[in-house]
């Protein structure tokens, strides 16, 4: 039986350069679907309304979601999430960068369940923290703008100055065992290494 779809935003961030991959990482396949198909299949199952997020249209309409094109142009992620929260119809959004090959629909869910009625929900892995991986709620819209503005671009920035959550993701933490998120479901390619590695784990789970 499938579980019924939550009441969020959830929205794919594409169109990043991929200098270091040399080729749009969003078009990248596991066997004939492309990670950004995968993806968008993956936030459909979850989320009530499913967004692209983009600098252009064009190469994202055949999927059949809307593309919400940069309000204010070349202002990276920041700029992406302050397009989104302009447009979602739901109070929070699901962000997810579209180089997550490992995105997991019941992760998602379980970091939904940790929400509570936080502006943010970011998780942290391994030292690092994850806010393209993240929730933000539409009310911290006016201090993304502002951010945006200023051209302080680091979305984590933003958790400074708005009531953040930050949820480990490790093997130590007490969370970990009743969370359906692990530390591989927010790993992201940036080279062919990485690709190469993250389809290996594909390929041996599978065996």
């Amino acid at each position: 039986m499938s579980k019924s779809k939550l009441p969020i935003t959830g929205a794919l961030l594409v169109g990043g350069e991929s200098r270091r991959m040399g080729e749009n990482k969003a078009f990248l396949k596991i066997g004939e679907t492309m990670l950004c198909e995968r993806s968008l299949e993956i936030l459909n199952d979850v989320c009530q309304e499913v967004l692209i997020s983009s600098r252009q249209a064009e190469s994202y309409e055949k999927f059949g979601y809307p593309v919400i094109l940069d309000r204010i142009k070349g202002k990276g992620p920041l700029g992406g999430l302050y397009s989104i929260l302009s447009e979602a119809r739901h109070e929070y959004v699901f962000l997810v960068a579209c180089d997550m090959p490992l995105l997991s629909g019941e992760g998602i869910r379980s970091l939904y369940g940790q929400l509570g009625d936080y502006d943010a929900l970011v998780p942290k892995a391994l030292g690092k923290l994850h806010p393209l991986h993240a929730f933000y709620h539409k009310r911290i819209l006016a201090l993304v703008e502002q951010n945006v503005w200023k051209e302080k671009l680091r979305i984590s920035e933003i958790l400074d100055e708005c009531r953040a959550r930050i949820v480990e993701i490790d093997k130590s933490s007490e969370l970990h065992a009743n969370m359906a998120v692990k530390e591989e479901n927010l790993m992201n390619v940036n080279t062919p290494y990485d690709w190469q590695y993250l389809m290996s784990k594909i390929n041996k789970s599978k065996d």
